[in-house]
């Protein structure tokens, strides 16, 4: 069930993406009342998938950025470890923490 749901959410925008087309497809060749009907709808719906991705990729690069300073923060503390234990605890209480974050980027990376 979970490989399922990890799957889905995998291809949410690509599969969103695939549905607006068909559906703009159709309606462009339907008959005229169709596409008056329609037609605005679908377009405010494409302007709407375009921005939910553009908005998602900047925060995957915005979160990607943070990743990175986290890492060099986590690096920090590794090579510093060895002469306070609160560096040491400052690093075990943070790299779940980074992993976590890495883990829910990627998913969201995915659905790209």
């Amino acid at each position: 069930m979970l490989k399922h749901n990890r799957t889905a959410h995998t291809l949410a925008l690509m599969q969103q993406r695939k549905l607006t087309s068909q559906l703009a497809h159709q309606v462009h060749q339907s008959g005229t009342r169709t596409r008056a009907q329609f037609g605005t709808a679908l377009e405010q719906l494409q302007t709407v998938g375009e921005l939910i991705t553009e908005t998602t990729e900047q925060s995957c690069a915005e979160l990607l950025r943070v990743s990175a300073g986290l890492d060099g923060i986590l690096r920090l503390l590794y090579l510093q470890s060895d002469r306070s234990p609160e560096h040491e605890s400052l690093h075990c209480l943070l790299a779940p923490l980074k992993l976590q974050l890495d883990r829910a980027l990627d998913n969201v990376h995915g659905m790209l």
